[in-house]
This record gives structure tokens, sequence and C-alpha cells, in this order.
């Protein structure tokens, strides 16, 4: 992976955590549905872009 494919990779995880934090905020407030939705949505995000971390290591280690 060169460097732009790492740093969009983070950037992902990085906007999936904030993203399921705010979620979670939402969710005790009046908008519930939007930030359980929302937060599962984020968690995906930050879950891709720890896949695609883990993966870059990977390659990296050959």
């Amino acid at each position: 992976m060169n460097d732009k494919q790492k740093s969009s990779a983070n950037v992902g995880l990085v906007i999936g955590i904030m993203g399921f934090i705010a979620g979670v905020i939402l969710t005790f407030s009046d908008n519930w549905q939007i930030g359980l939705f929302g937060g599962i949505a984020s968690l995906g995000i930050a879950i891709k872009g720890y896949q695609d971390i883990k993966a870059s290591k990977k390659v990296d280690e050959r």
C-alpha cells in the first residue's frame, strides 16, 4: 500500500470512531433513532478502516 491508501484507512478509522461516539450520544437524546442507526453505520466504517490497516501491515511484512 502506498502512503495515500494508508492515510485514507486511518481517516476512515478515526471518522468511524468519532461517528460512533456521536451516535451513542444521540441515542440518549430525543434523536435516538438517528443515533442508533448512525452509530451502527459509523461502526461499520471504523471496522473497515481497521481491516484496511491490518491488511496493509500484512503486506508490508512480506
